[in-house]
């Protein structure tokens, strides 16, 4: 059985050729940038933040970046980052507690970025989470020593569809 380690995809999350391949992106995506900074107070990273962007007129924006080995076609969402029923332990994944403004979502062998609202990724969630659990159950948990993390796989082009509809809403029902 394969076992996730912790430290091991914190460890592939930080390659530093990835990170400049990161950064360039946010230079190209983001218009202004001035400054990365890249966060290496573990409390902050808890919060879901891993780097801190800089505009030239002042603004600062937050990103959790989040790698797919693999294309799945899919966007993974983690609902539990630890789930542990057993010893009484459940604590809710980076979807619920991420403070991050975006979450950048990269399929590195496509080479391709998803740049994520986190509060609209919340609210597509909020808007459709009844139908998407039924339509597309949890993968099999991702075992790592001692619990397992939850996740469950949306589709790119229904997950990216549903965050634009929240962009574009009634302003009155």
């Amino acid at each position: 059985m394969k076992w996730h380690d912790f430290q091991t995809d914190l460890a592939y999350s930080l390659e530093e050729r990835e990170n400049e391949m990161f950064d360039a992106f946010y230079y190209r995506a983001f218009p202004g940038l001035q400054r990365i900074e890249l966060v290496t107070d573990i409390a902050t990273q808890r919060k879901g933040i891993d780097k801190i962007l800089t505009f030239s007129n002042g603004q600062r924006v937050t990103v959790d970046e989040k790698k797919r080995r693999t294309d799945y076609g899919d966007i993974l969402l983690e609902l539990w980052s630890v789930w542990a029923p057993e010893k009484g332990v459940a604590k809710l994944g980076w979807l619920y507690t991420a403070q991050c403004d975006y979450i950048v979502y990269a399929i590195m062998p496509r080479n391709i970025a998803y740049v994520l609202p986190t509060l609209l990724l919340r609210a597509a969630w909020a808007t459709h989470k009844g139908e998407w659990l039924k339509k597309y159950p949890e993968l099999k948990p991702a075992r790592n020593k001692g619990y397992v993390t939850r996740n469950i796989a949306i589709p790119a082009d229904i997950l990216l569809n549903a965050i634009y509809r929240e962009m574009r809403n009634k302003m009155v029902s």
